[in-house]
């Protein structure tokens, strides 16, 4: 048999949509957001780039759907992270939650914040349970369904911005950053005007 007859007597490997997300959601975390390549995702699943055309629509559409799995991912980790809680303690939960799925996927968390060139209603209604799981939890300490929606964006915003910061490096001297993240998270508990349920 031919060197060129055994290469097309290999099995081919067999992926599916689900793989190729996978393979990329591995990839922005480890390289970042602008290092998704169609290429490395293929390398990563031992196929020619050719054969990630069956499930997604080129580089834009691997895009999409690595912001949606990602935003639908932390919003998975904010809602297991509230189960059993309620009030003060559930949105200490999910300020925790929220900051320790920042570090531990930046990738995937920088990937929840991108904003298509077209709308995109499926990435939008996935980030939108994002700070939907929030304002439950806000419901959980007695604001209304108005209220808890406006603060739910009060504060994704304060706990975004201490994990930017975070992520950048940009906490210097001798603090411990744990410390001053237990200190934002007391400082939203008093700035928001929450009512424990009775």
């Amino acid at each position: 048999m031919t060197a060129s007859a055994k290469v097309f007597d290999m099995p081919r490997q067999r992926i599916d949509v689900e793989d190729v997300i996978e393979s990329a959601l591995e990839v922005v975390d480890e390289g970042g957001v602008d290092d998704l390549a169609l290429a490395k995702v293929a390398d990563d699943l031992g196929v020619q780039s050719s054969a990630l055309y069956n499930h997604v629509e080129g580089l834009d559409g691997l895009r999409h759907q690595v912001s949606v799995r990602a935003s639908v991912n932390l919003a998975d980790t904010l809602l297991h992270s509230a189960v059993a809680r309620s009030g003060h303690d559930a949105v200490r939960a999910i300020a925790q939650a929220y900051r320790s799925f920042a570090e531990d996927h930046p990738g995937q968390y920088a990937s929840t914040l991108l904003v298509p060139a077209e709308r995109d209603e499926e990435l939008f209604a996935a980030q939108e349970v994002i700070v939907s799981v929030i304002a439950r939890v806000l419901q959980s300490c007695g604001l209304s369904t108005h209220e808890a929606a406006h603060h739910a964006r009060v504060v994704r915003s304060t706990i975004h911005g201490f994990v930017a910061l975070e992520a950048t490096d940009s906490f210097t001297g001798d603090l411990a950053v744990d410390d001053s993240f237990e200190r934002l998270i007391d400082f939203v508990i008093r700035g928001l005007p929450l009512i424990e349920p009775s």
